[in-house]
């Protein structure tokens, strides 16, 4: 398996070097074109639970053009420039189709985490105090969801772990509980607690880049 996700051209690796080494000591977010290139399929999920399908068809070779997001450390994401309208709360919110985000991980596996839009279709009555088994996934809701709901979600894949996770959070319920949390989980039963955290890192990061406008910025 390839150290990351997508692959650059030598032109943009030589960019991206330049670029690492002039910026090292800014704080400032710099764009610059790129693609991304799929290595696998990502295919529909069905379970006896749920059916989960990316929002455009990604395929082993798939180029798609992309920007890539710089920090202080270089790379830290990458967003198609191809976007899908998701209707949350009443308004429109545009997503990458695919993106990588750059996660804590990182130092421990050269990895890049992948993000791709999707659509997740309930088949079954989910309560908030219930932790279900379907298909080799285990599914939990923190909200109520009625069976026939379709929720907008973020497939995350990254170490032959999948997750999906609602676009929308759900409410806290404690005061303590500070972090924001999806409103649907849908995880690997073989993903570690480790795993897990990494997952909801890159979901939080993606929500973050849409609420600061960074999608926007990109295109």
């Amino acid at each position: 398996m390839k150290s990351t996700f997508f692959t650059l051209s030598l032109a943009m690796f030589l960019a991206i070097a330049a670029f690492a080494h002039a910026q090292n000591s800014s704080d400032r977010l710099t764009l610059i074109d790129s693609d991304i290139r799929l290595a696998v399929d990502y295919p529909p999920i069905a379970t006896k639970v749920f059916t989960s399908t990316p929002v455009l068809p990604l395929h082993r070779r798939t180029v798609l053009p992309a920007k890539g997001v710089f920090g202080p450390l270089g790379l830290i994401q990458m967003w198609s420039l191809r976007l899908h309208p998701f209707t949350l709360g009443g308004r429109t919110v545009n997503y990458p189709v695919i993106g990588s985000v750059r996660c804590s991980n990182f130092s421990a596996t050269g990895s890049f985490v992948r993000i791709i839009a999707s659509t997740t279709s309930i088949k079954a009555n989910l309560k908030t105090t219930e932790l279900l088994h379907s298909g080799r996934y285990l599914i939990e809701a923190r909200q109520p969801i009625r069976a026939g709901e379709t929720i907008p979600t973020l497939l995350v894949a990254f170490g032959g772990q999948t997750f999906l996770l609602s676009l929308e959070d759900a409410p806290s319920s404690q005061e303590k509980d500070l972090a924001p949390q999806p409103r649907l989980s849908i995880a690997s039963e073989r993903a570690t607690p480790a795993d897990r955290d990494i997952a909801l890192e890159a979901w939080r990061i993606a929500n973050q880049s849409a609420r600061a406008g960074l999608y926007a910025s990109a295109h």
